[in-house]
Parts: structure tokens; sequence; C-alpha cells
């Protein structure tokens, strides 16, 4: 698994392009601004994108999503209960709509959908068991949570979905939606007293 992260928009969100080393097959994750740095890679790395995955609603997560459907002419993916953010940023409906559970493959890749409500009602995370690797979104950073003081946002349910995440291995890497980096042991003190 190769790893490139592209911070985009005036709140540096992570931008995730994931491939498949073997197939140079990849998904990108939360395109929230900047498409043309995010095409450019893809290009100059040689990568077929299969799909784009939002881990949640917010503008500055899905802001870019159009446009790059429209150069990539590829699937868009996210959890039913944030389609409210869409038509915030003139962003197309989702086409399919993931669940807590479920699996999908990027090439020899495979990835969990973890439902991760707290931050949002739709938020997710994406767990690679293989090589334990967490892609968070805006559900856990390096030492804090997500804000649970926003629209659509809850303490309880953050609290349940910290507790789901504190059941990963230890080494689990975690890639959030802003900031560095860290792992699930990293973060337990956090996620225990939550």
């Amino acid at each position: 698994m190769i790893i490139h992260t592209i911070p985009v928009g005036l709140l540096e969100t992570n931008c995730y392009i994931v491939e498949d080393e073997a197939s140079k097959k990849a998904m990108v994750i939360d395109p929230g601004d900047d498409a043309a740095h995010i095409l450019r890679l893809v290009k100059d790395e040689k990568l077929q994108p299969l799909f784009i995955v939002a881990t949640h609603g917010h503008y500055d997560h899905i802001g870019a999503i159009r446009e790059l459907k429209d150069e990539l002419n590829i699937p868009f993916l996210m959890h039913e209960q944030d389609l409210w953010g869409l038509p915030l940023v003139s962003a197309p409906q989702p086409d399919r709509l993931l669940k807590d559970h479920e699996t999908f493959e990027v090439g020899s890749l495979k990835f969990e959908v973890l439902h991760t409500p707290g931050h949002t009602t739709g938020g997710i995370c994406l767990y690679n068991e293989k090589e334990k690797v967490l892609f968070s979104g805006d559900t856990l950073f390096l030492g804090v949570h997500g804000r649970t003081d926003l629209p659509y946002s809850s303490p309880e349910d953050m609290k349940k979905s910290l507790q789901k995440l504190a059941k990963l291995p230890a080494e689990t890497k975690v890639y959030p939606g802003h900031d560095q980096p860290t792992t699930i042991g990293a973060e337990h003190g956090l996620l225990e007293r939550f």
C-alpha cells in the first residue's frame, strides 16, 4: 500500500490517494478542494482510480468530488446519513451508499467500512486489517477526537465510535482528516476516557 497525502483547501484537509503498488489501482479519499493537484498526482503516478470515497459530508472533504468525477468518470461512495452535505457544494449524489462493516477492494487491498458517527451522523472510517491502517476522517486525530458541537454531531455517538476504534490493534496506523498520522495505541488514553 502506498499512501499519497495531499493537504487541500483552506482547512488543509488531508486528501489521501491510496495505491495498490502491484496493480496501480487506487482510490481517492476526501477530495475537499484542489482537484487539479489531485488529478496531476494521479496522472504523474500513472494510477488507475477506481472510486472516490467521502468519510463524511462536510464541505472541506467533498468540495472537489464533482470535478474529479467529471474528469475521471469513476463512482463516488459515501454513507447515506451524510447526504445533507452534498447540496452545499453542488456535489453529485453518490453512486453507492456505504454501510457499516461492508468491504471493498482496491486491487489487492481490502478495506472495511466502519460507521463512526459523532462528528456527523454518517461519518465513516476505512480499515485495512492486513496492513493495520485506518483512514479516520474527522473521527480521530492526533491527540483529539472530532468536534461534537456542530449540526449533525453527537457526543454520545462519538463516545460509542471511539470505543469501537479502541478495539482495533494498538499498532494500527491512523491517517486522520487533518494534521499528522498517529496510532490507535498512542490514542488509547483519549479513546478510553471519553
